[in-house]
């Protein structure tokens, strides 16, 4: 197994509740706007970013929905952690960190930064590789006061034991960082401890002084701090020209699907599932392990795994029951890929044995050949001896038969959208018995031979 390395590990503090937040700096510091392609490793040699929210059972519900959903569609890259005080993150920060390093993932510089801070990823890296002294033990930040601690810290991969060998010098109200450093201030005829090279730079780090008027030298700024307004975030982006770094190689290419330009970088299969919540709590604990089990699975083939709630929740303004999410979420989905797999929250993979690639080319011998499959471009069981389809799996394929097919046989079906059961499955069943859609179903020669029960549930 070849351990992953990369120039920089970002670890950014948060607490349970700031969604809108982490969605904020995900789109400023990464290009990520959605997930509709998503990171499902981070496999470029720049960066690895995780997200530490602080764990709290004293959240508001719907708060508690949103980030469980938040969970599912950006999961690789959230942490929960259990911290007592706001000086114990660095500690506990640190702690992770040295775990990496010791389970085969390799890194030569660790930021601490939390959730009110910018930074300028790039202008960090450059300052770091124009060096002449060896950073590896190197630890920068602004030490002032415990308002700044916290802001942003830099450090070389070989300071951090050092430090967490040192806890018992960590000072009340102060984090083990900013102690290190007052430590070593205040005892000028000792030895640094291990070497450690402490900068104290509140010029490059420096807490946000409510104007950008007030900031004597911007092409000194490294990082800002304490800025609480998203709106100035995205201003200070754009004043200290801070470029996006891409963490996954997927998110280089964000063209939709064609086969003349089919991407190296990303799949062109898709699992599609729902992480939006219900009122009744049902899925809210089982939600997570499913789309762990739905992850899993993509991983394991190399799809993207695409979980969306959006859609559910926009069909409040159309009147809609929040179950017709699922044809919107296709529509959406779809033009990014070749095949989805639509897969129900409360469905799961339990054969992962079987690949779509395998299930798709049964398929196709049971039609008759390539030619004859061609011309098939939805794939949906239904159970024996029932006449309705199941909507809760299936597949279908990227083509105009498939757009014109929700667009002008399913969603118009506003008579089975609205009631206490909301039939999108009725809609789905009615449209492929019509003589216009059917012939690129024909589930009653395509469908017994193709069996999802094989690795579904």
């Amino acid at each position: 197994m070849t351990c992953p390395h990369y120039k920089t590990v970002l670890f950014i503090s948060s607490e349970m509740e700031q969604i809108d937040k982490r969605m904020l700096m995900r789109e400023e510091l990464f290009g990520i706007t959605d997930n509709l392609i998503p990171c499902m490793k981070q496999d470029t040699t720049e960066i690895l970013y995780k997200f530490f929210v602080r764990k709290s059972e004293n959240i508001d519900e719907k708060l508690l929905y949103l980030y469980k959903t938040e969970q599912m569609e950006y999961y690789n890259d959230i942490v929960e952690v259990d911290v007592q005080q706001s000086d114990d993150w660095h500690q506990s920060l640190l702690e992770h960190a040295q775990s990496l390093q010791e389970s085969c993932t390799t890194f030569d510089h660790l930021i601490l930064i939390d959730i009110f801070t910018m930074i300028n990823l790039e202008k960090v890296q450059n300052k770091i590789l124009s060096s002449m002294d060896d950073t590896r033990k190197m630890v920068w930040g602004s030490f002032v006061s415990n308002r700044t601690e916290n802001m942003a810290v830099i450090m070389g991969s070989s300071a951090i034991q050092p430090i967490l060998n040192n806890l018992n010098l960590k000072l009340n109200y102060t984090s083990i960082i900013s102690s290190l450093y007052f430590y070593n201030q205040n005892n000028p005829n000792e030895k640094i401890l291990d070497d450690l090279i402490f900068i104290n730079d509140p010029i490059s780090i420096l807490e946000w002084p409510n104007s950008i008027k007030g900031i004597d030298c911007i092409d000194c700024i490294f990082a800002i701090g304490h800025l609480y307004q998203d709106l100035e975030i995205r201003n200070i982006k754009n004043e200290l020209n801070i470029s996006t770094t891409l963490p996954c190689n997927a998110r280089s290419d964000l063209k939709m699907y064609s086969k003349e330009t089919t991407s190296k970088s990303r799949s062109n299969i898709a699992v599609l599932s729902s992480s939006f919540l219900y009122d009744d709590s049902c899925m809210v604990k089982a939600g997570l392990l499913s789309s762990k089990n739905k992850r899993e699975y993509a991983e394991k083939y190399g799809y993207a795994f695409v979980p969306r709630s959006t859609e559910f929740i926009q069909q409040i303004y159309q009147k809609r029951r929040a179950v017709w999410g699922k044809i919107d979420a296709i529509e959406k989905v779809l033009p990014y890929y070749e095949w989805l797999l639509w897969i129900d929250m409360d469905a799961i993979f339990v054969n992962r044995s079987i690949s779509i690639e395998k299930l798709l080319k049964d398929c196709e011998e049971r039609a008759g050949g390539k030619k004859a499959f061609e011309k098939i471009n939805l794939i949906i069981a239904r159970p024996v001896g029932d006449k309705m389809i199941n909507a809760g799996v299936f597949l279908v394929r990227n083509s105009d038969w498939a757009r014109d097919f929700f667009r002008h046989g399913v969603q118009p079906r506003y008579d089975l959208s609205t009631g206490r059961n909301s039939l999108e499955q009725q809609a789905i069943r009615d449209s492929i018995k019509k003589p216009y859609w059917g012939p690129n179903v024909s589930i009653k020669k395509i469908v017994p031979f193709c069996h999802f029960e094989k690795f579904l549930f």
